[in-house]
């Protein structure tokens, strides 16, 4: 409220104390509202992981996912990956170039290997404007920046609004 006296101006703020009771638990909402974004995050990049990955018999792509959010310490972590140990060998292979043919116990298929990527592989759909490949969990994770800016802002907002999500 602002209120004239003579040559100066008086800004009063009323109503801190209410404002002060409304801020005492919101840490709680707030940290209960980021859990959940987190969730909701964490199973876009989930998606993104599994639509970016390589295919062969499918055996990575349904092997990827991100467990539910958890405290740790200062921080709220989702984790994720896959349990199979080539993940991280198909994840860093370098990028190879030229067309290269499959033995897959001793039949052979010409030209199945393009530039690095394997004909089922290059049959999945594109995600958000890419091919499944190498990098693919890292890719996911950069294709969804603006999602996670999103996501996390809106824990924000619904905290401030004083609703739970």
């Amino acid at each position: 409220m602002v209120k004239r006296r003579g040559d100066a101006f008086r800004l009063e703020w009323q109503g801190l104390d209410e404002f002060i009771e409304d801020l005492e638990g919101m840490e709680k909402d707030f940290e209960n509202n980021v859990k959940k974004a987190m969730g909701k995050y964490g199973n876009l990049a989930e998606e993104g992981s599994k639509a970016l990955s390589p295919r062969d018999s499918g055996d990575l792509e349904s092997s990827i996912n991100f467990d539910r959010p958890k405290s740790q310490g200062g921080s709220i972590v989702v984790e994720g990956g896959s349990n199979l140990d080539y993940a991280l060998r198909q994840h860093e292979a370098p990028e190879r170039t030229g067309v290269r043919d499959k033995n897959d116990a001793g039949v052979k298929e010409a030209g199945y290997y393009v530039d690095g990527r394997g004909r089922r592989t290059r049959q999945k759909p594109t995600w958000r404007g890419q091919q499944a490949g190498r990098k693919y969990m890292e890719r996911a994770i950069v294709a969804t920046e603006k999602d996670f800016d999103k996501i996390m802002a809106n824990a924000l907002e619904q905290t401030l609004r004083g609703r739970r999500k």
